[in-house]
């Protein structure tokens, strides 16, 4: 049963893509279940909370495993609404390979874009699912010039494609067909100089090409494009064989499992999910944690089709499950794991203030919110500092409802989440320094020196120590460290720090009196002098927009751009409708998704993603 280390791939879309559709057509293909589920109706295996039931999208991402052909498979759904990209993040982390799902009549979207530059910087190896080639209109030719020009010119066609556009389409494998492969082989060639050599010289085989695909394939030196409608089960086999035949395990050295999901089961059971790169993962073993500190694996239980089941021992490449309190999202036990996400795809870009009754529900409140914090670390819920308000960071207007509707149903609070703000930040706009000493300037046994200096856009935050550990002990610095982190969560305009750096200077120490905790304190304190000295500018956040719509309504759309104080491309026609794309801000643009369907009676569609900061104009 072991023999094969278990694959573990996710499945990628832009909303309504159909990913879910086809992960239940997998899992009926597989035997798992009997009956198909409709995302329309609430029955799908990955989509199990009221939530998603209710609204037919994915919120969290549903883990399920099977076997095909021997081989176990673990498919990990991901949302594909941009509001839980967070969600689409920490699954990337875990993977041996990923499937890119493309609506074939709607193509390459924003959200496509980032996704897929993710995976190209993770080096996962990514297959192409065109969906949905049933659908009246549906130009392939044109949608492969999309992929080649917006996702990446390494693309090989596998299949061709009869009744496009019709209920009876059909895909034919070019690679296991008695079809002329002249061109498939050509450009398997331009992608491959081994293959090339080998075709010049006729000595081309099937399992050659197959076992070069594979090769190009983990090395993200081609991405294979499959075609299927996966509400009609067509496509779905093929893809199945492909992941078998071609996916490779990551290969890691030693011991080494991530945690990668955190959920509440019924009775506040909380669950934490990890994938294990290497090595076994034994009941009442001890393993290390982050690198730090012992963590005792007191349960176990791995997942099994779309159960969990107990065990004593977990597999390479197993999904298992541990119900502890001292497990975090993001937490490894053993080596680190070898694929992190340096930067994120997203960031929430809006604020929210969470209404309450009384005291009494404030508190219902604060508790929901910590284990829904918990389970999204973005949702980052916090009391504000001076009117005492219950704020959280949600990505958009989607996610706001959604929590609406969960505090309701999983905790019986009935409540609103008032209107969203634009989440600003906040950047040093010359060099701050600060200087307090002990005894003299304060009452803590500590003495620190900082410097702030601002940073070019998109850098985030630099730390530099210039105190050595001889002069300070570790554990004295950490504080120092711990307490400037703390104070970049509010800057002086009541906004987080970014683009900036922080320097310790100096430090003088007291070896009866000082404690670390002394430091925290005291740095919270200096850092907040030295931002008084530097000054700060807000920075407003952008977004990457494209939109659809017919071309009698492009001139209203970019007067309407314009006067978000966006940017737009030129537009781009094709037969009668174009695709404008651009930057607008988050501030201006919160309400244009309803604006544009409103004059385009519903035919034309937003598409955003984050794209940055920049200095908000006009500031006092």
């Amino acid at each position: 049963m072991h023999n094969k280390q278990a694959l573990n791939i996710g499945i990628f879309a832009h909303v309504d893509g159909g990913k879910t559709t086809l992960t239940e057509q997998m899992l009926y293909k597989a035997g798992v279940i009997r009956t198909l589920g409709r995302v329309d109706s609430g029955s799908t295996v990955t989509d199990s909370l009221s939530v998603e039931k209710a609204r037919g999208i994915t919120v969290k991402t549903g883990a399920v495993s099977f076997s095909w052909k021997g081989q176990t498979i673990n498919i990990l759904d991901t949302p594909g609404h941009m509001d839980f990209i967070a969600e689409v993040e920490r699954s990337m982390t875990v993977l041996d390979a990923a499937i890119l799902v493309i609506s074939a009549k709607e193509g390459v979207q924003v959200q496509t874009k980032k996704i897929f530059k993710a995976l190209k910087k993770l080096q996962i190896p990514s297959f192409i699912y065109i969906n949905k080639v049933d659908r009246l209109g549906v130009d392939l030719e044109d949608l492969y010039l999309e992929i080649n020009a917006h996702l990446s010119s390494k693309t090989l066609i596998l299949e061709r494609v009869s009744g496009v556009g019709t209920r009876q389409a059909k895909t034919t494998s070019i690679l296991e067909s008695d079809m002329d492969q002249t061109d498939f082989y050509e450009s398997l060639a331009l992608l491959s100089d081994d293959f090339m050599v080998d075709y010049l010289d006729n000595q081309v085989t099937k399992s050659m090409v197959s076992h070069q695909i594979k090769s190009l394939f983990n090395d993200q030196g081609c991405f294979p494009i499959l075609h299927g409608a996966a509400l009609l089960g067509l496509g779905i086999t093929s893809i199945l064989d492909r992941i078998v035949d071609w996916v490779e395990p990551k290969d890691v050295e030693g011991f080494s499992a991530k945690v990668f999901k955190v959920d509440y089961a019924s009775k506040g059971i909380r669950r934490c999910y990890l994938r294990i790169f290497a090595g076994h993962l034994k009941l009442r073993d001890i393993y290390i944690k982050n690198d730090l500190e012992d963590f005792k694996i007191l349960n176990l239980y791995r997942l099994s089709k779309n159960k969990q089941e107990r065990c004593e021992l977990a597999y390479p490449g197993e999904i298992v499950i541990i119900e502890s309190k001292d497990l975090m999202v993001e937490d490894y036990l053993g080596t680190k794991p070898p694929l992190v996400l340096d930067e994120n795809i997203s960031t929430p870009t809006l604020k929210a203030e969470v209404a309450y009754e009384h005291l009494g529900q404030r508190k219902e409140i604060l508790d929901a919110l910590e284990i829904l914090t918990d389970e999204d670390p973005f949702l980052n819920y916090k009391i504000h500092p001076f009117s005492q308000a219950i704020e959280i960071q949600i990505f958009g207007r989607v996610q706001k409802e959604i929590l609406i509707a969960e505090l309701e149903d999983r905790f019986d609070i009935k409540t609103d989440i008032l209107e969203p703000q634009t989440l600003y930040k906040e950047r040093p706009l010359k060099e701050g320094t600060a200087f307090v000493a002990m005894y003299k300037d304060t009452f803590l046994p500590a003495t620190i020196g900082l410097k702030v200096e601002p940073l070019p856009l998109a850098s985030g935050f630099k730390y530099e120590n210039q105190v050595s550990f001889g002069d300070l002990k570790k554990s004295f610095q950490n504080g120092v460290y711990e307490g400037i982190i703390k104070t970049l969560a509010h800057g002086p305009l009541g906004y987080p720090l970014t683009d900036i750096k922080v320097t310790f200077t100096h430090s003088d120490f007291d070896s009866v009196n000082s404690t670390p905790s002394a430091y925290r304190d005291l740095a919270q304190e200096v850092m907040t002098l030295a931002l008084r000295d530097s000054q700060t500018e807000l920075l407003e956040p952008l977004l990457h927009f494209e939109i659809d719509l017919c071309q009698d309504h492009i001139g209203r759309a970019i007067s309407d751009i314009l006067a978000m104080k966006g940017q737009v491309e030129p537009p781009k026609i094709y037969k009668n409708q174009a695709k404008l794309t651009g930057i607008i801000p988050v501030e201006t643009s919160m309400n244009y998704a309803m604006v544009l369907a409103d004059y385009s009676s519903g035919k034309a569609t937003l598409h955003t993603a984050f794209y940055g900061y920049r200095p908000k104009e006009n500031q006092a």
